[in-house]
């Protein structure tokens, strides 16, 4: 098993880049905030690239945290 690197990590700070057309939680576009948790699952194994098995809870400057989570294409560093 080779070990996995995630693109972002815990306290990382990143600013929100969602499609502004196609995402329900749109309005969220642009905010900034921290990571506070990182969680895998397998999509890697569907898309073929391994850094799309994280994903990640975003708490943001305002002090709250959605109740969505993010993946590495919804995320830029701040």
């Amino acid at each position: 098993m080779t070990q996995e690197t995630s693109a972002f990590q815990v306290g990382d700070r990143v600013k929100l880049v969602l499609d502004k057309e196609r995402s329900p939680d749109n309005q969220l576009h642009g905010r900034t905030g921290e990571i506070t948790d990182i969680e895998f699952d397998d999509l890697g194994e569907t898309t073929g690239n391994s850094q799309d098995n994280f994903i990640y809870t975003v708490k943001l400057d305002s002090g709250k945290t959605p109740d969505i989570h993010f993946r590495r294409y919804d995320l830029k560093p701040a």
